[in-house]
């Protein structure tokens, strides 16, 4: 039987303090693994061991693929010191010539044949061969650690933090959405001054028209009310159609995502607020509860926040600290200026420096971003109303400003001293 990694798990897998790099190319937190040689290995190195085929590397997430009793234990009876040790006990120095990868080479098909080559040495078959039938005796292992511990054992040891439960979002409705929608197209409609206008214009000369015609005046009225009132019976007709297809079409987050939160709740590294999701660095070497960036994220349209737990919690290991704002149960942020952007993004700043993160924490600089429509709450706020403290915006499928039916604001361009970075693509 497969399940995701506990909490209790997880930090049995960090008891081993050389598995917090790399075990090939020393980068910092790496959330992947070779279950073969039981190392953990980053995600540009993972790559390159599924390249050596399952027979040589099995490759498997930390924090986001099902794990098998089996291969957790492998895990760790191994770890990156036990394997990097191995290695340079046996490898004769031409192998480690030959094998080994140094730090200015870039090439990654000249590294992927390195590692090729090294792990097609009998010492790596030996090691896996030791790690698969010996058990932890064979590999340099003490038999009385506490890391080999029974699947029995750390199932029920008194140490097992409480699995976090994510509460269930409210699902909206389909009327919230259609009010949502007819409000932004009605306001969409009001901006179209010139068509307006000649509307109006041309059902005011139908009626005098009709009027100058002998009909009677009852049918000038009705036209006069037409003409009122198809804009509205369209933009109403909009509205439930587009109501309709949002409703349908709500991206909710993958499995693997919501586990990778729930791993960070469950850990204290991640807080679930009413106003966002936040996802914390890592404390200081002395315990400061310190960070040198915070980064404020709207979502896409439709999108679950939580889809972005990957993203935020390959940040929040980089020393940044990551808030993702709340926009259920519509997901979608349609009418900018009623939102209060400016009180919106001090009140999540504020939940998250002082309720979710175990104490007070303190940031050094804040930036904001967005996905999508995201983007164009990000560039609102920064454009109108927080030029003065925020000067770095990220924007992901987007332009550096909005269309002007959707938000009347001046590019990123006009506002003083700030730096934008647009990614558009998936590279």
């Amino acid at each position: 039987m497969s399940a995701p990694l506990t909490p209790y798990q997880l930090a049995e897998l960090k008891k081993c303090t050389s598995n917090n790099k790399c075990a090939e190319c020393s980068s910092s937190n790496p959330a992947w693994a070779s279950v073969t040689y039981g190392i953990a290995i980053c995600l540009e190195c993972a790559g390159i061991h599924r390249g050596l085929g399952v027979h040589v590397s099995f490759v498997r997430s930390i924090t986001m693929d099902d794990w098998s009793i089996d291969q957790f234990d492998r895990m760790v009876r191994g770890g990156n010191d036990r394997w990097n040790e191995y290695w340079a006990q046996n490898a004769s120095v031409e192998e480690v010539a030959a094998c080994s990868k140094t730090n200015n080479m870039t090439d990654r098909e000249e590294i992927a044949k390195k590692l090729k080559a090294k792990y097609e040495t009998e010492i790596a078959r030996s090691y896996r061969e030791r790690l698969s039938s010996a058990g932890a005796s064979s590999v340099g292992v003490d038999a009385d650690s506490s890391s080999n511990m029974s699947t029995s054992q750390f199932q029920s040891a008194t140490s097992l933090p409480k699995k976090a439960v994510l509460p269930e979002d409210q699902m909206p409705t389909t009327k919230q959405y259609r009010d949502e929608t007819f409000s932004f197209l009605l306001s969409m409609l009001m901006q179209s001054k010139k068509l307006l206008i000649a509307w109006g214009i041309f059902g005011v000369g139908s009626a005098s028209y009709v009027q100058r015609l002998g009909y009677h005046s009852y049918t000038s009225t009705v036209i006069l009310a037409m003409t009122a009132g198809i804009p509205y019976f369209l933009t109403n007709l909009g509205a439930k159609s587009l109501g309709a297809a949002f409703m349908k079409n709500r991206h909710d987050a993958f499995k693997s995502a919501k586990n990778l939160l729930v791993e960070r709740i469950t850990v204290e590294r991640a807080s679930r607020l009413a106003n966002c999701d936040v996802y914390y660095p890592p404390l200081s070497s002395s315990g400061e509860r310190k960070a040198k960036v915070g980064f404020v994220f709207y979502p896409g349209a439709l999108v679950d926040r939580t889809a972005y737990s990957p993203v935020a919690t390959m940040l929040s290991d980089r020393g940044i600290m990551v808030i993702v704002a709340n926009l259920e149960p519509t997901r979608l942020l349609l009418r900018v200026y009623n939102y209060n952007l400016r009180e919106k993004v001090m009140r999540m700043i504020n939940d998250a420096l002082f309720l979710g993160g175990k104490g007070i924490w303190e940031v050094d600089e804040w930036s904001i971003g967005g996905h999508s429509m995201g983007c164009f709450a990000a560039i609102t706020a920064v454009a109108q109303e927080m030029s003065s403290t925020i000067k770095k915006v990220v924007l992901y499928g987007s332009g550096s400003y909005p269309d002007k039916t959707y938000a009347d604001c001046p590019p990123l361009r006009d506002a003083a001293g700030v730096n934008a970075l647009v990614i558009n693509g998936s590279e």
